[in-house]
């Protein structure tokens, strides 16, 4: 494939979707974001998907673009023979049996690809952000859910059925409440950017004033770098719980580089050392020699540049 080629890639996120024209060598032509209504069940995502492509492809043929195919990052299992979404996703309801790629070629005429949104931004962040020219790497996606792309020797690793990297569902406490998959305890019972906002809020309300209640982790994490002493307690409880999680995955993998990514990721240095420590107080010295802790460089618009550049690859017969 020259690197000149391009492909559409397209990331169905959490608040909206991302998306753009996406070149062979990593460059981004043009991208756009359009957010959902209020309304996130799969009718609503689809039709607001529908309006992407139509903006995509008029902003191609105003610029005499050529896309060769499309790329989509979907969440849920993805079943990366046919794209077809096997479910589920936490934002959205119904996301469940859908022939995606079907859908959207049908639409376009265009060869489609679908896979796991998560496990895009992982590959986006290996091939073109901060894990360029890694061998081993473990990338993480701390939001509402919690996810993450897995880097064994160049190459990324699938598992059966193109479901690993669900690093959220690990048990962190088999005590601990349980899970819609039924297990106990999980990663992302304890550290998801969700629960940071209900631990934060249920200290604030304790303290009697409701004015400071938040609906989202971004001014806990603002608050938590100003000093305020609430969100400092939940925002390092939560930089230990993610250590947690990461040091297991450390002892299994010894990988040479972390990447944390997703909307917490965007938080800030001190955020991200609190996870380093934590991560090496939680893991086997030896496993841990020469391991760094980073952020991911390309944040939001890791999903759609993984997407399209994935896509291309499928197109040339080489799956990533």
């Amino acid at each position: 494939m020259y690197k000149f080629a391009t492909a559409i890639g397209i990331e169905i996120g959490r608040t909206g979707i991302n998306y753009g024209v996406v070149r062979q060598d990593g460059a981004v032509l043009w991208h756009n974001r359009i957010r959902y209504s209020r309304q996130r069940n799969k009718a609503a995502v689809l039709r607001k998907l529908f309006d992407v492509l139509d903006d995509v492809l008029a902003y191609a043929a105003e610029q005499g673009i050529n896309p060769l195919c499309i790329g989509i990052g979907s969440p849920g299992f993805v079943d990366l023979n046919t794209g077809y979404v096997r479910g589920v996703a936490l934002h959205i309801r119904d996301w469940i049996d859908i022939p995606l790629a079907a859908i959207v070629q049908e639409k376009t005429g265009y060869p489609v690809f679908v896979d796991n949104d998560a496990t895009l931004q992982g590959y986006a962040e290996w091939m073109f952000g901060v894990a360029r020219n890694v061998d081993d790497v473990i990338f993480i996606t701390l939001r509402t859910g919690i996810g993450g792309a897995i880097i064994i020797n160049k190459k990324l690793y699938r598992g059966n059925n193109n479901t690993s990297g669900e690093f959220g569902q690990m048990t962190i406490n088999f005590k601990g409440p349980k899970n819609k998959w039924g297990g106990r305890g999980s990663l992302e019972s304890y550290a998801s950017s969700k629960v940071l906002v209900e631990k934060y809020n249920k200290k604030i309300r304790q303290q009697g004033d409701p004015s400071r209640v938040v609906s989202s982790a971004i001014p806990v994490f603002e608050r938590f770098k100003d000093g305020e002493r609430e969100a400092m307690e939940v925002v390092e409880e939560n930089a230990r719980f993610v250590g947690i999680g990461l040091g297991n995955l450390v002892n299994i993998f010894s990988p040479s580089l972390i990447v944390v990514g997703g909307g917490m990721s965007q938080a800030g240095d001190p955020y991200i050392e609190l996870i380093r420590k934590a991560t090496l107080e939680n893991s086997i010295p030896f496993c841990q020699e020469g391991l760094k802790v980073l952020p991911a460089q390309l944040q939001y618009d890791a999903g759609f540049i993984g997407a399209g550049h994935f896509a291309l690859s499928m197109l040339d017969g080489k799956i990533p």
